[in-house]
């Protein structure tokens, strides 16, 4: 290699640290962490929930099945999981749990009884049928107390996350993912989560959405796609969360299967609905981004783990995408303002 090769190489490496795009450090707190998604996104946030729940005492899961539910099976994940209800066997994914936090892999399950949880299926779902989503209600059952459990499944809704401000036909099934039902399934499981009604929505300031750069917290500072993870992802950070006085909430959403950063850019991160809410009531939103692997790891619809392609542990804290986003939720909270502050999403 040539000495003007070299120092091209040196200066490359140099610009993409000193340009790498941090998360901001907040005051946020770290007891009452939200988390929800939609279809794979929706199954990731059941299993954060359930790994960390010392941590999350609020899940809403938007077409999701429940935990460990594929058992590191893809078969499953794709029969049983998603068409196939009587399939599912409620007793051995709770011996699962159980085992999972026997092996400290997961937080004590016991710790759920403190959360909410908000279920949502649409009557018209074709891609994960509504029996197996009340399989995940069921499931939860066994650890949380009915009186905090929601379960819909009353609108005539396709697979797709479901908005009243936004989106296409409530029956339609495709892109870009976000269905207009006239039924606000954002503002409906956050106002849930919190347990007591929050302040009306208003409008999302689109400078307060930013970019930052997911390698950064990346276990073992791989690459985030040896993961099936995007380069970017999002965050959504209120005014009112800028001033370090305030103590905000951090509410996690996980996009589902073909509409991460790479597939449909920023729409999940803008036009989900939690953005208003969020402004409204000082709640930081993240929204961390997988992509389609089309090797190794195989994913090509660039789903979140739920079947097992990153590792047996896919479902526990030793999951590389469980730490990962942990490692952002963790930077999030660390109370400090970061020195480079993130580009605003185009």
């Amino acid at each position: 290699m040539t000495t003007l090769r070299i120092v091209a190489v040196v200066i490359a490496l140099l610009m993409t640290m000193c340009c790498a795009q941090q998360l901001p450090g907040l005051n946020i707190d770290v007891e009452h962490l939200r988390v929800s998604g939609v279809s794979s996104g929706a199954a990731m946030a059941v299993q954060l929930h359930v790994s960390y729940s010392t941590n999350f005492d609020g899940v809403g899961v938007l077409a999701g099945p429940p935990y460990w539910c594929a058992m590191a099976n893809l078969a499953s994940a794709l029969g049983a999981c998603m068409l196939e209800p009587e399939l599912i066997n409620l007793p051995l994914l709770w011996e699962g749990t159980a085992f999972a936090y026997a092996a400290l892999s997961i937080d004590n399950p016991v710790n759920l009884k403190r959360s909410r949880a908000w279920i949502f299926t649409g009557q018209l779902d074709t891609v994960v049928k509504s029996e197996c989503v009340a399989k995940t209600q069921q499931y939860y059952q066994k650890y949380i107390p009915s009186s905090q459990i929601s379960y819909t499944d009353t609108i005539p809704a396709e697979h797709a996350m479901i908005s009243n401000t936004w989106g296409s036909n409530c029956s339609y099934l495709g892109f870009p993912w976000i269905n207009n039902c006239n039924y606000d399934a954002a503002g409906i499981l956050l106002n849930y989560l919190n347990g007591s009604p929050l302040q009306p929505r208003v409008p999302m300031n689109m400078s307060n959405l930013l970019e930052f750069t997911q390698d950064l917290y990346m276990p073992l500072n791989i690459s985030p796609s040896v993961i099936s993870m995007a380069d970017q992802g999002f965050v959504y950070v209120p005014t009112g969360c800028r001033n370090s006085a305030n103590v905000c909430m951090l509410h996690v959403f996980l996009h589902g299967c073909v509409t991460g950063i790479d597939d449909v850019g920023n729409t999940i991160a803008v036009h989900a609905g939690l953005n208003e809410w969020a402004e409204a009531n000082n709640i930081v939103v993240l929204y961390p981004q997988a992509k389609r692997s089309q090797a190794v790891p195989y994913n090509p619809q660039g789903c979140w783990d739920w079947w097992g392609y990153t590792g047996a542990d896919y479902a526990t804290r030793l999951a590389p995408q469980v730490v990962a986003i942990k490692n952002m939720i963790d930077a999030l909270s660390s109370s400090k303002l970061s020195a480079s502050r993130s580009s605003v999403a185009a």
